[in-house]
This record gives structure tokens, sequence and C-alpha cells, in this order.
């Protein structure tokens, strides 16, 4: 399929950029632009991911927000994202983003606790997720997208997320991109093994990664993409994702097909002319919030958003 050369043009207006005074404009540009749909796919999935240790995936079976309610979870939180990555966090509107999910983390372990059970999220499970929420999509652009990451994109990405990790109290940041691959890859070595609790997430968790697979596609075609999708799941998701929820590995063939069905895409997208006005508006739409009139105050379970004095590392 043919390339079409001004497909390229963001690419290289991001590589003319200072990387150190605009990381979080490129992390935006790759998100809102040059990548829309591979990060919704993407990103349901580094989110599946970030709760698949057993700790992770206990709590927040407790809450009951993944299982329970799934959708206000999921879309809450990706306002929450979106208004992070949009702004920054220079800009009132991202970091009030940042506070008001230290205020979720910090009222979800007191609203679980009790005198039998002190529930507590730890220092390198926060770093775990937040790498996560980097590295899987980066790895998913690596793979699937119509091309790879540049180095500066990955720099970008990692010094956004730094910058949220220490407004989030997170301690030991790993100082480099890579660092924090590292970091990552020991933690699911070490921490990724089955557990009912995730089992369970998953089951919960999966359709969030099918809709953005089949939001594309007419009306009368998403049900027959929602099989497709089911099916090309165990294939899309890690290995390490694979034994802690319990799912089957895809046979090669099936692996094969999947692959193949991306890299057409993904030829496909390459020859297209750039984007030149981002899918996502500002402010964003949701099902709860259709006329996008929510206030940050207003994201998250409902437990947080009636007690908003917690304590905020961000403040």
């Amino acid at each position: 399929m043919t390339r079409n050369p001004a497909r390229y043009d963001r690419l290289r207006q991001i590589e003319r950029m200072d990387v150190e005074e605009k990381y979080t404009h490129i992390w935006w540009l790759d998100m809102g632009y040059e990548f829309t749909w591979d990060f919704g796919v993407a990103g349901a999935i580094a989110t599946a991911s970030s709760v698949a240790p057993p700790h992770m995936a206990a709590l927040l079976v407790r809450t009951g927000e993944i299982t329970e309610n799934t959708q206000r979870r999921m879309e809450h939180f990706g306002l929450l994202a979106i208004q992070m990555v949009r702004y920054g966090f220079k800009d009132p509107r991202g970091l009030a983003a940042v506070r008001q999910m230290n205020r979720i983390h910090a009222n979800a372990v007191r609203h679980i606790s009790d005198e039998h059970q002190q529930w507590s999220i730890s220092n390198d499970e926060f770093l775990f997720v937040l790498a996560t929420g980097m590295i899987i999509p980066i790895r998913w652009l690596d793979r699937y997208a119509w091309r790879k990451p540049s180095r500066q994109e990955r720099v970008a990405a990692y010094l956004h997320n730094r910058e949220q990790g220490r407004l989030m109290g997170i301690k030991n940041i790993p100082d480099s991109y890579e660092g924090l691959v590292r970091f990552h890859d020991a933690y699911v070595e070490k921490h990724f093994t089955y557990s009912p609790e995730a089992a369970r997430l998953w089951q919960a968790l999966e359709p969030t990664v099918i809709e953005p697979l089949v939001g594309g596609l007419p009306a009368r075609l998403r049900p027959l993409g929602r099989r497709l999708a089911k099916a090309a799941m165990p294939a899309l998701i890690t290995p390490a994702m694979r034994k802690a929820f319990g799912v089957r590995e895809p046979s090669r063939l099936r692996q094969l097909l999947v692959d193949t069905a991306f890299r057409i895409r993904a030829a496909r997208e390459r020859g297209r002319p750039p984007v030149l006005e981002s899918p996502i508006p500002d402010p964003m739409p949701s099902p709860s919030f259709p006329q996008a009139d929510y206030r940050v105050e207003d994201l998250g379970p409902a437990h947080t958003t009636a007690a908003r004095s917690a304590p905020d590392p961000a403040a």
C-alpha cells in the first residue's frame, strides 16, 4: 500500500521540539493525533495489566469499583488521564486531575479498611501502575501502529509520567525511560501469577478492551466485530497477563492471523493523510456526562466524590 509522505509531518514537528520543555505536548500529540485509536485499545489493555498482580487484584475486588461499576471507573479515570495529558501539570486543569487521582487512591484504601484489615498500596505498586500506563501503549505502538514511536517520543512519555509520579508522591522513580522499563519488567516477572481475583477483574475489563477495537465499525457490523475481537484477545494481551488472568495461550495460527490483520491495518493507516484535528473533543463528553459538563471533583467513586478532604500528596 502506498505510503503518504505527509503522514510523517507531525513526527518531523515533534523531532524539532525541545523535549525537556514540551514533553507533555509531545505525549499529547501522540495520544490525541498520531495514534488515537491505538491508545484507546492499548490504554484499556494497560489498565487490565495494572490490576493483574494478586495483591492489587484483591484490593480492587474488595473496592468493587471495577467489578460492579466498570463503565464508571474506566470512564472517569479516562477523563482524568486525558486532562493530565492534554493540559500538562503546569496548567491548573492538569494539576487538578492528578490531585483528584490522589484523592481517589487515598479514599479507596480508607473505604475498604476496617479493624480486621488495613489495606494499603505500596510505593512499588504505584510505580508499577505508573510504568504500565506508559510501557504497554508504547509496546503496542511498536508492534501494531502505522509507525514506531521515535526516541524523542519515548523520552517525552517518560518525562511526563515521571512528573505525574512525583505529583502522586511516588518515590524512587528510575532516572530514564530504560530504567523504568527495567523496573516494570522485573516487577512483572516477580509478581504476575494467577489469582481468582485477577481472573474476576479480567471478566469485567475484557469488554472495555473489545469496545475500542470495534468502535469504528458500522453499527450493523459491531456484533460480529465483538465476537472476532474476543477471539483475538488472547493474542493481544501479554503472556504475563494470560498467566495472571488464567487465559489460554493462543495457537500459533491464531497469533499469526491477529498479527497479520493488525499489520494490514497499519499499512492502510500509513497511506492516509495526517490528522489535522484531534478526534478527542475538548472538553470530552462521556456516557455519564454527555454534555461534558463535569467538574474534576465529580470524577471517581462515590465515596471519593462525596469526601473531598482526603490527604493530597500533590498539594
